[in-house]
């Protein structure tokens, strides 16, 4: 009788729910709870129709007890983490939604509250302000120290990032989260080897560990792969869920031990699993080139008047796996000029306008300059120019030449068969990468890239320098030597030598860079072709007349 009065009100709750009457249906929640306690749907219900009001922080309190009441179901940790993010409390946020994606690593609602939080620097300067206030009672917190290293590195303040990440490895090296951080900082600084000891000593103590698999099965020698895909493999049998990250790394063992060949379909296998959480939306993104077209026109890029600030800005854009580290890593090889990676900051500020449309003008082009050089990471006294090569910049060229009139844009083009393949056999969990797992999502990206570039050029002329991966690596003097001119920098012969450059590299190209420049990867997609096909057939060759689609 009890549970027919219990079911009764809760469709009561629901009907009311489904039909709008969210006053009524919050009454009837809130009801079931004082009369029901153990009956978790309640709180489920009553958070939903607050947050439904937009009273997220009332509904707080509900998701958290249903969590707890049925900690095995994700809607509850789903509603919780968007209602954590609702309220500002993004560093709580962020690790409740982390955590949790560990049990329910496939969630598309917890991936999405994640992106979202990842996707605005300002959310990570919230993160660092949180982390040092709190900072400032308990010093040394070895987790706080890891989460604003962390937060540090995503916008850019790499000494910060590595000064805070060392400190929290000193106090609790036995932590795995800020161990496999640690080893990271060291890969990214080019100290390969200690960084593989840490992650050998994560595994130790826990075998499964997906993170420090992955990051091991990058950097081991053919010799060692067989035994790590054995590990791999264990772990992925002990694994509840398909695990994306545990995929790749099977994919990068059977590539580094049997061949590329080989390990294609499972890299298939792997961007399928990334993919069908995190999809590309082909939609939004020609939706954001038209909002971008009618933004920037060429009558309006006349009006800019010349700046004269310092550092000058070099921004290095491109299709991701196109050589912009490269070009970053020799230009930053000559003394006072300063490689900054990729900065958030033009998505950052360019948001707004993008989103609603909004005119860009001279007084928004002023303020986005002035905010832009307040929030960039400090640059060495004396430097002359900075850079910033976040790739995917080709879409905000008119912000950046609209702010900057003295900035330089290299644009660095590659057979996109070649950047493509690159994409597809590497991980890419960043939300704006989300196309990389896609074989027709690559070629769509690249496609819209062209469209982006092709517009730019019409708009901005000569301010613009399109260099070609392929020339580059062939012939580094020459090229470097016309980038130079155009940047109004001095040569210098180091520009040659950018695997000698001893700065920190936090891209995919981590390990490319430490070499010298090659040509070996050019024309590397014709060897696999059969396994890439959909890719392949979705460029469109009218937008690549540079390359033979015959």
């Amino acid at each position: 009788m009890a549970q027919q009065t219990a079911n009764s009100l809760k469709n009561k709750a629901l009907n009311d729910l489904n039909a709008g009457k969210l006053p009524q249906a919050l009454k009837k929640a809130q009801l079931g709870v004082k009369k029901f306690p153990k009956d978790s749907d309640y709180h489920a219900i009553a958070g939903f129709v607050l947050t439904e009001m937009e009273r997220y922080k009332q509904s707080i309190p509900h998701f958290i007890e249903a969590s707890r009441m049925k900690p095995d179901d994700a809607q509850f940790v789903e509603n919780l983490a968007n209602a954590l993010m609702q309220t500002g409390q993004i560093p709580r946020a962020l690790s409740y939604a982390e955590q949790k994606l560990e049990k329910f690593p496939n969630n598309k609602e917890l991936n999405r509250v994640i992106d979202e939080i990842q996707l605005k620097g300002q959310n990570w300067r919230l993160i660092i302000e949180h982390a040092t206030q709190r900072l400032e009672k308990d010093f040394e917190n070895p987790d706080l120290l890891s989460t604003r290293g962390r937060a540090y590195g995503e916008i850019g303040y790499v000494d910060q990032s590595s000064q805070d990440i060392s400190r929290a490895y000193e106090l609790a090296p036995e932590k795995e989260e800020i161990a496999i951080r640690k080893a990271n900082n060291l890969h990214q600084s080019g100290d390969k080897e200690a960084s593989a000891r840490i992650l050998r000593n994560v595994l130790e103590a826990n075998p499964l560990s997906a993170s420090a698999l992955y990051q091991l099965s990058s950097s081991v020698t053919k010799d060692q792969s067989g035994q790590l895909l054995e590990a791999v493999e264990h772990a992925i049998s002990e694994s509840d869920h398909v695990n994306s990250v545990l995929e790749f790394a099977k994919a990068q063992l059977i590539s580094r031990r049997d061949g590329l060949n080989a390990a294609l379909p499972q890299f298939a296998r792997a961007n399928k699993v990334q993919h069908e959480t995190n999809p590309y939306d082909y939609t939004f993104e020609e939706k954001k080139l038209g909002v971008i077209r009618k933004l920037f026109g060429a009558e309006l890029a006349k009006t800019t008047e010349v700046d004269s600030g310092a550092p000058r800005p070099i921004f290095v854009v491109g299709q991701p796996r196109s050589g912009t580290t490269l070009m970053e890593m020799m230009l930053s090889s000559v003394p006072h000029i300063a490689g900054l990676g990729e900065l958030t900051l033009a998505t950052d500020l360019s948001r707004p306008f993008v989103e609603n449309g909004d005119s860009f003008d001279a007084s928004a082009a002023a303020e986005f300059k002035g905010e832009f050089r307040r929030l960039m990471p400090p640059v060495p006294e004396g430097s002359i120019a900075f850079i910033d090569k976040m790739p995917h910049n080709y879409q905000r060229v008119g912000f950046l030449l609209m702010a900057f009139p003295n900035a330089k844009i290299i644009n660095m083009m590659r057979d996109p068969r070649d950047v493509g393949l690159s994409k597809w056999i590497r991980r890419f969990p960043a939300p704006g990468m989300r196309y990389a797992s896609n074989l027709e999502a690559i070629a769509h990206s690249a496609n819209l890239y062209r469209q982006y570039m092709a517009h730019w050029d019409k708009v901005f002329g000569d301010r613009i320098l399109t260099v070609a991966y392929e020339d580059l690596v062939a012939d580094p003097k020459a090229h470097s030597q016309k980038v130079a001119q155009f940047c109004n920098i001095d040569w210098d012969g180091r520009m040659m030598h950018p695997e000698k450059n001893t700065k920190q590299v936090r891209t995919a190209s981590i390990d490319q860079v430490r070499k010298k420049i090659s040509t070996s990867s050019v024309g590397g997609w014709r060897e696999v072709a059969e396994h890439i096909r959909p890719m392949l057939d979705g460029f469109k060759p009218e937008l690549w007349p540079e390359y033979d689609f015959g």
